[in-house]
């Protein structure tokens, strides 16, 4: 008995081709194209409004780490991955590589505008509100409209 093509893709996906089918809910197949490029993508970015992607590897763990047993100490202690920006909505997650249990995770941004002013600054909250180590958790909010945002840093409770 053979796998289906999506078992056999998630199996291995580094065999991911250029052209992927999927099937429809009338058992024919339809084409998507996906350009090379857009399989090359970072594992840890950002997508600005126009469509630029910010690379933050520096701000995420490497794929190769035991995320649950690895505490650190350091300014990677809460790293941010998944974070999505599109115009006034600011979405991501972090996750406690810190050794021990922690609460509040704050994390606060700035909002720039087309010629590289601050707009706006803030932060938002990740839910849940106590986080154990290794675990992770999301943050989202509205927040103001502008041509990119930055994380500047997260912070927290431990107590």
């Amino acid at each position: 008995m053979s796998k289906p093509v999506s078992s056999f893709l998630l199996n291995f996906p580094f065999l991911l081709p250029a052209i992927v089918l999927i099937p429809s809910l009338s058992g024919s197949a339809i084409s998507l194209a996906i350009p090379i490029s857009e399989v090359e993508l970072p594992l840890c970015y950002m997508e600005t409004v126009d469509g630029r992607r910010i690379d933050l590897k520096d701000l995420c763990p490497s794929g190769t780490e035991d995320v649950s047993s690895a505490c650190t100490s350091g300014d990677a202690e809460i790293p941010i991955t998944n974070v999505r920006y599109n115009g006034n909505s600011l979405r991501g997650q972090v996750t406690n590589r810190t050794c021990k249990t922690v609460n509040l995770v704050r994390v606060n941004y700035q909002v720039i505008d087309e010629q590289g002013n601050q707009i706006d600054n803030g932060f938002i909250y990740a839910q849940p509100s106590t986080v154990a180590q290794g675990k992770t958790a999301s943050f989202g909010g509205s927040i103001s409209a502008g041509a990119e945002v930055n994380i500047t840093h997260v912070e927290w409770s431990d107590r």
